[in-house]
């Protein structure tokens, strides 16, 4: 979320929440939270392109976490490999264990990696919440994350006409387990595909969900704002 946002952009949001990407993104979060001390949350984490950094940033990355709303965004990310797959995935069973002693929910990046996502989370007793962030998964990996209990984050991709089996596999998540966000500046949903992404865009993103869902939008308004008070134990 960059600093042109303004209050017009989050009019229609009870709240929202700013990821952190490295240190400096997350310091950023942390400070552009709390000029929206009511409506935002923000997280402190290392993103799997930024994973061979991490043992020089740990320290203050930890302090930044025990401060923080949330921790990620992490993962791992094979499509583009910016970070060795080894210390990708070291990262990421550090933000698991951290965000498991600290009781704070985790946003996760999986893209092209669903397989060692899936073993890692797999190979740890998480009792925190986890959020599957941008969930693109079919209806394979989709099922199987089903078994561990996570969230899933659907973003403007489902809007895509393209997105055939992201559209099937929605139906088969739990409707107590799906969230819904923007990316934002990222993944702008029809009509606004391959433009800058607006947090009121969530609205078209919603009507879609809504659609493949076979509810009203309303309805899944009120049951995606449930599941996130719950995820962020806030009270509605």
């Amino acid at each position: 979320m960059g600093d042109e946002i303004n209050e017009e952009d989050i009019s229609n949001l009870e709240y929202f929440i700013i990821p952190g990407v490295d240190v400096p993104s997350s310091l950023k979060a942390k400070e552009f939270s709390l000029t929206y001390p009511e409506k935002s949350y923000w997280s402190a984490g290392l993103h799997p392109h930024e994973a061979d950094s991490l043992e020089d940033i740990k320290n203050e990355l930890q302090v930044l976490m025990e401060e923080a709303d949330l921790i990620g965004e992490t993962g791992l990310d094979y499509y583009r490999n910016l970070s060795s797959k080894e210390n990708q995935i070291k990262n990421f069973e550090f933000h698991l264990d951290v965000s498991k002693e600290l009781n704070k929910p985790l946003i996760i990046h999986c893209r092209d990696s669903f397989s060692d996502v899936f073993d890692t989370l797999s190979s740890r007793d998480t009792t925190n919440p986890i959020i599957l962030h941008s969930w693109t998964g079919g209806n394979k990996w989709t099922k199987k994350f089903i078994e561990l209990g996570v969230y899933f984050s659907i973003s403007g991709i489902v809007t895509y006409d393209t997105a055939h089996d992201l559209q099937a596999a929605v139906k088969k998540i739990p409707i107590d387990k799906i969230l819904l966000e923007t990316d934002v500046p990222y993944l702008a949903p029809q009509p606004f595909k391959g433009k800058r992404n607006n947090p009121t865009y969530i609205k078209f993103t919603g009507v879609k969900l809504a659609e493949l869902l076979g509810i009203a939008p309303n309805e899944l308004s009120k049951i995606t704002i449930t599941n996130t008070n719950k995820v962020m134990n806030r009270e509605a």
